[in-house]
């Protein structure tokens, strides 16, 4: 990838009983949201407290937007939004109150205005002159992405966010994150829901051990893993569309409503075929598509160990 937003190269933290992170290289670009993925212990969170300049690096080189962490923190820290895993906030100010403390701390311009707009952004406008107290856990949580947005950081770390929401909580801010996807923001992602993860990601890393086990495109990644399992569904069942399926020897084929399941590891050019067969054959296709590119089953066959 050329310039992007996020560059860590060769990175390495240790502790005096362990490596955290080890020799780990990763890239995020305009546009990205990548989940990194691991473990308890796997080194993510040391990973972006790292990048944020919270913790010392051993060596290697860490960059936001073209800025060296080593040469210009200050620049960095500018350019990059962090929002860490229970983040406290300040029980006796507003929500409006803790955003504008930090709007003065960020020399954040019309301070006013774009309080405004993050508030409207984490959906929060009703709670302005709440007391921090008073919100509940998921409404401080995204209090916090709130003023971790104040800045319009150019890179964001999100160290699982999506602690303490509600169902409803974690379909807003999938909107968020598909909204900073498409205003151009490189945001680096870590959560343990993975089915979460697979709505807004289009890359992941994998980590385990402090070592890079794959990075990769949603896509990229699926492939490189191999067996995938596909879905298919028709809008006529007579009986036509099954046979097609059993004469090609599928593995694991499995009879659905109007539909079917399937495992598949060979060349896609064979599934082209497939799917080209059935049409031809008049069968009315209402769903193609594999369920295995996801980055539940991503993970599972990455060799990591289950998350805890």
């Amino acid at each position: 990838m050329s310039n992007p937003l996020l560059a860590i190269e060769r990175l390495r933290v240790d502790f005096p009983d362990v490596v955290a992170v080890n020799d780990l290289t990763l890239t995020v670009g305009a546009g990205e949201v990548c989940g990194l993925i691991g473990p308890n212990g796997a080194g993510k969170t040391t990973t972006m407290r790292a990048i944020s300049g919270l913790q010392e690096c051993t060596r290697g080189s860490v960059k936001v937007n073209g800025h060296e962490l080593a040469s210009e923190p200050d620049e960095l820290k500018r350019q990059l939004g962090f929002m860490p895993d229970f983040c406290p906030t300040y029980d006796q100010l507003t929500a409006s109150e803790f955003l504008d403390h930090f709007a003065r701390a960020y020399d954040v311009p019309n301070r006013t205005k774009r309080i405004e707009e993050c508030l409207e952004l984490t959906w929060l406008t009703e709670k302005t002159n709440a007391l921090c107290e008073e919100l509940s856990r998921g409404m401080k949580q995204r209090l916090v992405l709130a003023k971790t947005l104040l800045p319009d950081p150019k890179v964001m770390l999100l160290d699982e966010p999506a602690s303490g929401l509600d169902p409803l909580g974690r379909i807003e801010l999938r909107k968020i994150l598909l909204q900073l996807r498409e205003a151009g923001k490189a945001v680096l992602i870590s959560s343990h829901i993975l089915t979460e993860l697979s709505g807004f990601c289009n890359t992941a890393a994998i980590m385990e051990r402090g070592r890079l086990v794959t990075f990769g495109t949603i896509a990229e990644l699926g492939q490189k893993m191999g067996r995938r399992q596909m879905s298919v569904k028709w809008r006529a069942d007579d009986g036509k569309a099954l046979e097609i399926l059993k004469a090609a020897n599928l593995k694991n084929l499995a009879d659905t409503n109007l539909g079917a399941t399937f495992d598949f590891d060979g060349d896609t050019n064979v599934l082209d075929e497939l799917l080209k067969t059935l049409v031809l054959q008049g069968v009315r296709i209402s769903e193609w598509r594999g369920t295995g590119d996801d980055l539940e089953q991503i993970f599972l066959q990455s060799g990591a160990k289950e998350l805890m």
